[in-house]
Parts: structure tokens; sequence; C-alpha cells
């Protein structure tokens, strides 16, 4: 069904759109690869020796007081004022060129997802929560500057995807503006189970769990791996998880989808064998992502894993200078919790919600495809 152009839930640019968005990604890598680089050596030259003969002492990666200090000194060279306006001019022009996309494709997906959701075989199911209470870091943020963010709602639309539409449109260009690449259908969720399997050996799980599961793209790819386990995604935004829902749908992959907030699920307890995420812990604020630690081990079965990959924005890791663009990023571009992850403490979060420690694990992963690491995090609750 899915080769049904007729009813795919998908985006189909124009040749110009493509060639547009082709222009964006370089014009981002640009910015974000060639730029950053020139900055971090500008800075190592014309900057970090004055500063540190200031200051008395050499720079430390994990010092707040020095990473306020280089913010300060770099903020009026032209540098990175050039580096601040081409990023913003940047995400402005991938947000354009989605929603061209979106003006003259969104009615011929409205109506793909309209058939399919129309039949009575369906595969997984979409469970909606109009009195959830929507955590305001969602609700009332344009996360990555998506115009409305992920919790738009139109006004009288009954079955509204323009969140999940751009959403997904947004997706296509943003890792690759950051020199992100994969093989063809080659996804997060392949690289988290292939790093689960390395450290835990081959999973059988029967249930799966994807917490901030978004349009489910990932959580398609679980499904896909484990086509006897019983599949769901929960996410706050209801956008996201109709487009989800009605996309698998359309490539007959079961999936049950529900409104909820990762920081207070309703699952049973002990009810999961596997619970995983995929880049969602820098989406959100320190309680939450508290709370939702003690969630997720509340939910894990005994001999359950929880399996967690992220972005690698730690001081330590990351030297003074990303650390300097990623407060601007978090600022300015639709960012605002990196910092808050970042400065988090995985393994103190876990022992508090009762992870044993000699269950529980952190650390760098090579990525398998493209270069650079991913951050991962979880535990196995002992049987």
């Amino acid at each position: 069904m899915a080769n049904d152009t007729n009813l795919e839930i998908n985006l189909h640019p124009t040749q110009d759109e493509l060639s547009r968005q082709a222009f964006i990604v370089k014009f981002k890598q640009k910015v974000n690869l060639d730029l950053q680089k020139d900055i971090r050596t500008y800075v190592a030259k014309n900057i970090a020796p004055q500063l540190e003969s200031d200051l008395g002492e050499p720079l430390d990666d994990l010092n707040r007081d020095h990473r306020k200090a280089l913010k300060q000194r770099m903020a009026d060279e032209h540098l990175f004022q050039t580096w601040e306006s081409l990023t913003w001019i940047g995400q402005d022009m991938m947000w354009n060129v989605v929603d061209e996309t979106l003006d003259h494709d969104l009615p011929r997906i409205d109506a793909a997802a309209a058939k399919v959701l129309k039949r009575k075989d369906k595969l997984g199911s979409l469970t909606l929560d109009p009195n959830l209470d929507l955590p305001p870091n969602i609700a009332k943020v344009e996360i990555h500057r998506q115009p409305g963010g992920f919790c738009l709602e139109r006004d009288g639309v009954d079955y509204d995807l323009l969140s999940g539409a751009r959403m997904t449109g947004g997706g296509m260009l943003y890792g690759a503006g950051k020199g992100r690449t994969a093989k063809p259908g080659y996804s997060a969720a392949h690289f988290l189970i292939s790093e689960a399997e390395k450290q835990f050996g081959k999973l059988k799980p029967k249930r799966i769990l994807d917490i901030g599961c978004g349009t489910g793209f990932n959580t398609a790819t679980f499904a896909r791996m484990f086509p006897d386990a019983e599949v769901y995604g929960i996410d706050v935004a209801a956008g996201l998880l109709r487009w989800g829902h009605a996309r698998c749908e359309s490539e007959g992959v079961p999936i049950h989808f529900n409104q909820m907030s990762t920081a207070k699920m309703d699952f049973e307890d002990e009810s999961f064998d596997l619970v995983a995420s995929t880049i969602w812990g820098h989406e959100t604020t320190p309680q939450i992502l508290q709370d939702s630690i003690a969630e997720i081990w509340r939910v894990l079965a005994p001999g359950g894993i929880s399996f967690h990959m992220d972005v690698t924005n730690q001081p330590g890791y990351q030297g003074l200078v990303d650390q300097v663009l990623n407060d601007w990023q978090i600022r300015h571009n639709g960012e605002p919790f990196w910092m808050g992850w970042a400065d988090a403490d995985l393994p103190a979060l876990m022992t508090a919600a009762g992870y044993p420690e000699d269950c529980q694990f952190t650390g760098y992963r090579k990525r398998t495809q493209g270069a650079g690491d991913w951050f991962v995090h979880g535990a196995q609750k002992p049987a």
C-alpha cells in the first residue's frame, strides 16, 4: 500500500522545491560546519590567550564562569555576529521551503489520510486525551522555531496533520544541515537496537514503548524490527501522533499511539520489556526529565531494558566555544532546553528514582552512520 502515491502519507516536493532544499542543506552545512570551525580557530588564536591572561588561569570546558566570560568576549566579534545572522536565516529558509511544499501537498495528504482512516481493519490505534494538561515546554515553545510549534491545532480542522507534516519536512533538512549522513532506510532506532544488542545480547521484547515518539518515524522502525511485539508510542502533541498513526496505517505498520506525558504515564507497573527514546531528553525540562526517568523505571518489566540516545552537548565533551554557540541557539533558535539536558546528571537521576547503580549505563557511542557520537543512557531492571 505504501507504493500507492495517492495514499502515501509523506511530502512530495516539486523539483524546484527539491533544488531549494539542496541549497538550504549546503547553506546550513557551511554555517554549522565550516563557519563554526572558523570560529573555533579564531577564538583559539585571537581571544583565548588574552582571556586566559586576564583570568590568570587556563580555560576549562567544565567551568561555567569561563563559559560566561568567553561569551562576553565573543559577543562583539564580527565572525560570531555573522554566524548568528546566517544561522537565523538558514532556519527561516528551511521552514519557508517546507511550507511551500505543504501549500500544494497538504490537501493530497489530508485526502489520503481520510481514506486510510476509513478502513475497518486498522492495525494500530490512536488515543488522544483532550483533557491532557499540555506541558508548557512543548505547548508554548516553537521547538526548532517550527511555526506554530508541535502542538499547533487549527480551528475547524477535525484531523489536523499540519504540525506532523511540518515536523516531517523539517526533519528531512535539519539533520542533513548539520552534516549528519545515513544510508537510506537507516534510522536512529536501528542504531539504538544495535547498541542495545551489543550490550545485552539478542533482544526479544514482547511489548515496546517509544517515549516522546513525535511523528512515529523511529517507532515504526521498532515495529518492523520486532514484528511479533506490541509497540506503543507516546507524545503530548496530538498533531504529531495523528500524522504517525495515519502514516503507519498507510504503510501497514501496527502501532498504538497515545497522547500522554512521559512524566505521568497511563500504563500499568512493569508492563514493557523495552522502553526507548531517540533524541527526546534534550527537548524537555529538568523536572520533566527527572519525573520521566522515574516513570520509565515504574513501567519497565523485570529483566527489561531502558535504552535512550540523544545529542552530545555535555560540557567536557563539547568545548567552550560550542557551548557559547549552543547558548545562542537556546536563546534565539528554538532549542531552549539544550543546557538543562547538557548539565543533567543522569546517574544521579536514575539512582534517585530507584535504579540500582550496577544496572545503569551512560556514555558516548560512535555513530555507525556518519561522523561523531551519540550519548546513551539507561539500565536493565533486575529480573
